[in-house]
């Protein structure tokens, strides 16, 4: 079952990383049209840029769909896959329904390479049959299972925009929180495909919480070793300067050094500087139309000033917490060579 539920990790993923330029391209675009005025335009420049972003988001689906595919059942997978993610956006069964479109796609596909044929019809196989065969039965598939998907694909897109008040600031917490608890592992990677997904339903705020979850754990740990420089070894204060950069663009693979020799301390640390810095980030408003980049695409944020004040204010109870959780380290005893 844990192999079957890595491989899954696995396709859904590469998924994910083959749509992801299509979602930065879509949503810097979106965002500058935006800047400029686009949404309150009914034509020109500024609305033809927030029309384009919006037009490129929507192969967001049929790319992750085709490319889950891919990873499943090589080439022949990326057509049907992608069939699938599109009649998936059509039927209004969103990013949910392009991760069943993806993996019925390439266990389908599979399924039809499996099947014998005679030796003429063996050399159409990759360029006709499994086109044609695969694409329409992903297309039969979606079609039927396809609408109970978009029932709560609906449900959900409805549920977050009625998100006010408190309830916005539980989902912040919870996205900051699940981003920062195991740092780029199967947690981190739900949070960031739900947020992701969210983009697709032009719905942005989910995504600055989970920008505080991806860059707080580093640069707040970075922190704590200026804070608290005894209660941390040599090595640890002196990859501060490195681990800030990374989480600076993004990186929250940073902050693991610091987890495997105190896990009991430094995880809750920064599972509760992010989901404090996550909270209030949708308190004040700010919104992530952006899934990548770093600090260098905060600019192109909704509210990007609130947003960084809760990044600030995540950092901060991150170094804090992680000082006053931590012990003081052993001194480290000079090495010596023996006469």
């Amino acid at each position: 079952m844990k192999k079957v539920l890595e491989e899954a990790k696995t396709h859904l993923m590469t998924g994910v990383s083959y749509m992801l330029p299509f979602v930065v391209a879509g949503g810097l675009l979106l965002t500058i049209g935006l800047l400029l005025g686009g949404g309150e335009q009914e034509a020109g420049f500024a609305k033809k840029t927030v029309d384009t972003g919006v037009l490129i988001f929507k192969l967001m689906v049929p790319v992750m769909a085709g490319y889950m595919a891919y990873s499943i059942a090589d080439r022949p997978g990326i057509a049907p896959g992608m069939v699938g993610g599109l009649i998936a956006n059509e039927i209004g069964a969103g990013f949910l329904g392009g991760i069943v479109a993806g993996f019925l796609a390439g266990y389908i596909v599979n399924g039809i390479k499996a099947i014998p044929m005679h030796r003429y019809l063996v050399q159409l196989k990759p360029i006709i049959v499994i086109p044609l065969l695969g694409a329409g039965a992903v297309a039969l598939l979606m079609y039927i299972i396809g609408q109970p998907i978009a029932a709560l694909s609906d449900g959900l897109e409805a549920w977050l925009k009625s998100l006010s008040g408190g309830n916005l600031i539980i989902l912040g917490l919870i996205i900051g929180a699940m981003m920062a608890f195991d740092m780029g592992g199967p947690v981190n990677k739900v949070a960031f495909a739900f947020c992701v997904g969210m983009l697709n339903q032009e719905i942005y705020a989910p995504m600055a919480a989970c920008w505080i979850g991806i860059m707080t754990p580093p640069i707040g740990l970075a922190l704590a070793t200026r804070i608290a420089p005894k209660k941390f070894t040599a090595a640890e204060r002196q990859s501060a300067l490195p681990t800030t950069f990374m989480g600076a663009t993004g990186i929250t693979e940073g902050a693991i050094p610091f987890a495997v020799t105190d896990p009991l301390r430094v995880i809750p640390s920064i599972v509760i500087g992010s989901a404090v810095g996550g909270a209030l980030a949708l308190a004040l408003g700010a919104e992530a139309p952006v899934p990548s980049g770093g600090v260098f695409v905060v600019p192109f944020f909704i509210k990007p000033i609130m947003f960084i004040i809760a990044f600030v204010v995540g950092i901060v109870v991150t170094a804090v917490t992680a000082s006053v959780l931590k012990k003081k380290v052993e001194e480290e005893m000079p090495i010596t060579e023996e006469a």
